[in-house]
């Protein structure tokens, strides 16, 4: 009983910036970019040099053109906000593109190069169904399949899906 007046006075006694700072104060930072999400992402035909296994996707995710209705749509940027990310756990603020390459798949179907997508807009069926876009949505990794982006480092690996 004699400690909770010591306690109280102690308490009393601490400068007043230690009583208003809390158990909390670590995490002060204000994060103001966009959360990343894959709906600013678009797919795309890789590189040569970023395919190592043909037999996996010839398409990954980037993020779409600033001209692109989405990118204004969403009001993606060129970077954006990471919490508690499995792949880049270190980070908070991320390039969109990398974002795009390692948490999006791009999704199939469509044309697979701009002369193929050319040659189909010529297409009566063209006027039924729309025509034929090169470029197509990326969706998110399912969580399954999320382990196979993490690498040791942090920094995230590519693991070349398609959905």
């Amino acid at each position: 009983m004699r400690r909770l007046p010591v306690l109280l006075l102690c308490l009393c006694l601490l400068p007043v910036d230690a009583r208003v700072k809390g158990l909390f104060s670590k995490y002060t930072k204000v994060l103001t970019d966009k959360e990343c999400t894959c709906n600013c992402c678009i797919r795309e035909q890789r590189r040569p040099s970023e395919i190592s296994d043909a037999s996996k996707s010839s398409f990954k995710c980037a993020l779409s053109p600033a001209s692109d209705r989405n990118f204004v749509a969403f009001q993606c940027s060129d970077t954006c906000t990471v919490v508690n990310d499995p792949i880049f756990p270190r980070a908070s603020k991320i390039s969109a593109n990398r974002f795009c390459f390692y948490h999006c798949v791009p999704t199939s179907g469509g044309s697979t190069s701009a002369v193929q997508a050319a040659a189909k807009n010529q297409d009566v069926e063209a006027l039924l169904n729309g025509g034929s876009l090169l470029d197509a949505p990326c969706i998110s990794v399912p969580t399954e399949q999320l382990v196979k982006a993490i690498s040791p480092d942090g920094n995230g690996r590519d693991s070349q899906l398609e959905a």
